[in-house]
Parts: structure tokens; sequence; C-alpha cells
């Protein structure tokens, strides 16, 4: 089951940042996807179906995400399959 995506808080921002160690800032795509692990057409098709954060468009041939967004992202993420808990 899939959710759409809303963004943090404010408050929820600033605690994800600070359990990271981070401010925010934007991340460009070699980033997003170390942090996400997804691909950039899964990145794509999550974003048009309103479940991933939206990019920011920086400039005819350049994006990014803010820092936060993806954490938020990530936090929000629920295990998809029970494949990694099977049972004896």
């Amino acid at each position: 089951m899939t959710t759409q995506y809303t963004q943090p808080t404010p408050e929820k921002r600033k605690e994800l940042l600070q359990i990271v160690g981070e401010s925010d800032r934007l991340v460009k795509d070699l980033e997003r996807k170390k942090l996400t692990t997804l691909s950039r057409t899964q990145t794509w098709k999550l974003e048009k179906q309103g479940i991933h954060p939206k990019r920011i468009q920086l400039g005819t041939n350049s994006v990014a995400w803010l820092l936060s967004d993806l954490l938020w992202f990530i936090y929000k993420q629920v295990p998809t399959s029970s494949a990694n808990n099977k049972s004896k």
C-alpha cells in the first residue's frame, strides 16, 4: 500500500536533520540515489504518483531535492514485504 507524500512539519524537518547531524540543503541526483537507493526512473515514477518528494528545478539540466524531504520520505516508508521476517 502506498500513501501520498506529505511534507514534514518544520519541527519534524529540524528533528530529522538533527538526528543525522546535517543542516537542510539541496541534494543532487547522485546523493539522492545513495540516500533512497531508487533509480532515476523509479524516482520519476513515484514523483508522478505523488509518493516521492518533488524535485526542484535549478536550471535547464539540473535538479535537486531538499535533504529534509528525502529524510522524511525514507522515515515514512512502510515495509512492502515480509521477506526478511521469515519464520522457522
